[in-house]
Order: structure tokens, then sequence, then C-alpha cells
């Protein structure tokens, strides 16, 4: 089950912790992995910490269908979708590609780590 980190003055959703095995997975708001720990207080820290900053940052996107990964940026990501640019730059023309919950149950993965 995902855990919600809300900020604290504005309740604003920063992303998600869950369990998985004997650790704490740190997730963004469309549960992309920002990191994994061994405490479920560090996943909680970093999810506050770099939740809402990540999305700014270059990602790795595995693709089930294509077996390939490739660097992305996030363009928008709400708590369903995450739309990603494919490469370095965020540039008219740009291939992009909406991700749901379904795509990532299939095994497509979007990752910091």
């Amino acid at each position: 089950m995902r855990i919600p980190i809300n900020r604290d003055n504005d309740h604003e959703l920063l992303g998600f912790v869950i369990s998985v095995a004997d650790r704490w997975r740190a997730l963004t708001v469309f549960g992309g992995i920002l990191a994994t720990f061994a405490s479920e207080s560090d996943a909680r820290a970093h999810v506050v910490r770099r939740g809402l900053p990540s999305l700014a940052a270059h990602w790795q996107y595995y693709d089930t269908s294509a077996d390939q990964w490739h660097t992305c940026l996030i363009q928008e990501a709400n708590e369903t979708t995450v739309t990603i640019v494919l490469g370095y730059v965020s540039e008219r023309g740009a291939p992009t590609k909406t991700l749901s919950a379904d795509d990532f149950a299939r095994g497509d993965i979007l990752t910091l780590e």
C-alpha cells in the first residue's frame, strides 16, 4: 500500500513511500522510483526533500515493448499518469510518451536509481 507524503504547510502531495520486502521505497507523485532505504523514516524524509524537485531531473525509462532504456524528462505528472519527453532536452517535436499505472504494472519502469 502506498503511503502519501504531504507538505506540512499546504498539504500538497509530494510523493509516496511503499514497503518492498524489508526495504522502503521513496516514490514520486506518479509512482516513479526516487530511491530505496532501510527505514520508512529515511524514505519519508527523501520524498519531502526530493519528491517535487526530482520532476526536473533526467530519468531513466525502461520500455518493455522495445526492451530498451531511454533517458527522458518529465513533461507533466499527476497521480494517475506521467508524460515524458524522450531524450535529454525538451524541445518542439521531441518524442513524448504518456505512461499510466497499467504501463508500470506491465513492467515499464521510470526511475532515478
